[in-house]
């Protein structure tokens, strides 16, 4: 709920309001799907300590003559993938995380923390770190640089926390299984399957019954 009007937030106030549209049932669920995704992203951080260690063991002179020693010989790929089950390009989004300093990480979540509290819906994800420690690094090395000239727009540049993009219209035919999303983004996300006869069908339909 942002940006309302004075008219809007009283009318979500009153308490009749309130238990129609179930807000309090929501404001719960919504904390709890968030708790969720925090919970995640810190085992996914835990996850990636792991896989590092494991990874940098395996590449040691300990790791590889134990390897020789059983006639094992495997890519960096082929270790993620018979070790783990990760596929290369995950396994190596966790060992870039794993090798993050702890004050990125903490400062990165309480970007995250910040922007949820201003009800937006920060990208708390693996995704969300590693473009932020990019983001992080290019302006370090830009910020040093530009010296004194770059003064005067401090903070202009500073790396932010990328949201997810959010549900902005939906439409969706049950009868047909059809389901598109208009995301705040711009993107237009359609249920498997959908094709532009489809759509067109579609929009006959609802305008037939306006």
């Amino acid at each position: 709920m942002n940006n309302l009007l004075t008219i809007e937030r009283a009318f979500l106030s009153i308490p009749a309001v309130k238990q129609g549209l179930q807000l309090s049932e929501f404001k719960t669920l919504q904390r709890s799907v968030e708790n969720a995704q925090k919970r995640k992203f810190e085992s996914t951080l835990d996850l990636s300590k792991v896989v590092l260690t494991a990874f940098e063991w395996f590449k040691s002179a300990e790791g590889q003559a134990l390897c020789n020693e059983e006639g094992i010989s495997w890519s960096s790929e082929e270790f993620a993938n018979k070790v783990f089950g990760f596929q290369k390009s995950f396994f190596y989004k966790l060992t870039r995380a794993g090798k993050l300093d702890e004050h990125l990480i903490t400062e990165f979540k309480l970007k995250c923390t910040e922007l949820e509290a201003e009800g937006q819906t920060p990208n708390r994800t693996l995704e969300g770190l590693l473009k932020y420690a990019k983001e992080v690094e290019v302006s370090n090395t830009t910020g040093g640089e530009e010296g004194e000239e770059g003064k005067e727009g401090e903070g202009e540049n500073e790396p932010q926390v990328t949201t997810r993009p959010q549900v902005v219209m939906s439409f969706e035919y049950k009868p047909d299984g059809i389901k598109i999303q208009v995301m705040s983004d711009g993107a237009v996300k359609m249920s498997e399957g959908t094709t532009p006869e489809i759509i067109k069908g579609f929009l006959k339909i609802m305008i037939q019954s306006l």
